[in-house]
């Protein structure tokens, strides 16, 4: 007898607890989440996984991710299966929203919340977690205009299937119309999958193109970045004869500058932070309850700050 009555005082401050806390059911029964990853291949995209993952876990939740290596197609499949577990919510990690749209419109029609990171902004995203990626194309732009002195010659890798890469590269192309004694040698497109080995072959047929008339190369990230720098070392030039840019605070971008090798710029991408704060923004609302408008102020997209890193100021 006594043992059922605490039986049902439990039951009843339970009811009371979940009526008063909404959040408490959720916090009893755990929470599921999606993060659908574009291509861990990438170094940036890693780094936001392993956060993530990382943080979610401390606070008892199941993070199911997924790895789309590159493809829409698989990305999106990869989501609907998701929408169909019924996760709390879907995070999408360095996606082409509108290459994607219609899972997003599957996953709100089952009421399941997508955050993105780095990924631009489409009706129905809770909110896009990046930098500003104009500002930061801009920031390593003229830092290797300044770097040539205004004068020389330059090779631009580009990719568009990425709303961040795609900006860095539109600004690229509008800085350089302020310098008309610096030459655009040549353009190339990187793929989706395959991005690093792409980058240092299509590197290799430049040098044997047009060799020392090479000055400085713009890259959209650092992985191909430093598979640009290590094709221009591997053919016998050093810093002073051509340098790379690139865009993501890598680790390995970071031991290539400070080693004086090609690579001399990057844009730390505050990738880990972009996970904490998705995290933050999925607890607040399937956790506690609150609405869009109530955790991100309503606005589409948070900013967070990422510096230009040269030799002067790479972290030891």
């Amino acid at each position: 007898m006594r043992q059922g009555r605490a039986i049902w005082a439990m039951l009843l401050l339970a009811a009371i607890l979940a009526l008063a806390f909404p959040g408490f059911v959720a916090i009893a029964a755990g929470v599921e989440v999606g993060l659908a990853v574009a291509n861990l291949g990438a170094t940036s995209q890693a780094r936001v996984a392993v956060e993530f993952e990382k943080v979610a876990s401390s606070k008892g939740w199941t993070v199911i991710t997924t790895n789309a290596a590159g493809s829409w197609s698989t990305f999106t499949s990869q989501m609907e299966n998701l929408v169909s577990r019924r996760v709390r919510a879907i995070v999408v990690a360095m996606a082409d929203l509108p290459s994607i749209q219609p899972a997003i419109d599957s996953a709100l029609r089952a009421n399941i919340p997508v955050v993105a990171i780095d990924s631009g902004y489409v009706p129905g995203i809770v909110v896009n977690i990046t930098m500003n990626n104009f500002v930061a194309g801009a920031k390593v732009a003229q830092y290797l205009v300044d770097r040539l002195g205004g004068e020389g010659n330059v090779i631009l890798f580009k990719f568009q299937q990425h709303f961040g890469t795609r900006q860095r590269g539109k600004i690229m192309d509008t800085v350089l119309t302020e310098y008309p004694r610096i030459k655009v040698l040549a353009q190339h497109e990187l793929p989706p999958a395959g991005f690093v080995q792409d980058a240092q072959a299509a590197m290799e047929n430049f040098l044997a193109r047009y060799g020392d008339r090479i000055d400085a190369v713009f890259a959209p990230w650092d992985d191909p970045a430093a598979a640009i720098a290590q094709a221009i070392m591997a053919a016998g030039y050093k810093r002073d004869h051509m340098f790379v840019v690139g865009i993501d605070g890598t680790r390995q971008a970071y031991d290539m500058i400070r080693a004086g090798t090609p690579f001399v710029a990057t844009i730390a991408q505050p990738l880990e932070a972009y996970a904490d704060e998705a995290v933050r923004i999925v607890e607040e609302l399937v956790v506690h309850g609150k609405t869009k408008e109530q955790v991100t102020g309503g606005v589409p997209t948070i900013y967070l700050d990422a510096p230009l890193i040269t030799p002067a100021n790479v972290p030891r």
